[in-house]
């Protein structure tokens, strides 16, 4: 646990006791504690929204090749130095923009 070793670990509960006192130091690590937790399901939240991002984006009936309605506009070549996740994002962009503008059925 980021270096830290059972000796420093003890050394450093000692010196919260002393500083803290036996009346406020439970109650610290109680709210430590928490916050430790609420920042874990914020982080796992937002892992999860980030890898499911794809899934709120509707899915075309039909292969984009097939697709003869000019809804969707024709996407131009990136910029040669455009990295796969930079194309990845554009692309995706592109559907969101796509699907925002078609009519609800």
């Amino acid at each position: 646990m980021f270096g830290v070793g059972p000796e420093e670990l003890v050394l450093v509960l000692i010196v919260a006791l002393l500083v803290l006192g036996p009346e406020r130091l439970p109650r610290m690590a109680r709210d430590v504690g928490r916050v430790v937790g609420e920042l874990r399901r914020t982080s796992d939240e937002f892992r999860a929204e980030f890898l499911n991002a794809d899934k709120y984006l509707e899915k075309p009936a039909s292969a984009p090749a097939a697709v003869s309605s000019p809804a969707v506009p024709a996407t131009t070549p990136g910029d040669p130095n455009e990295s796969a996740f930079d194309r990845e994002m554009r692309e995706a962009r592109e559907r969101l923009a796509a699907s925002r503008e078609k009519p609800a059925t």
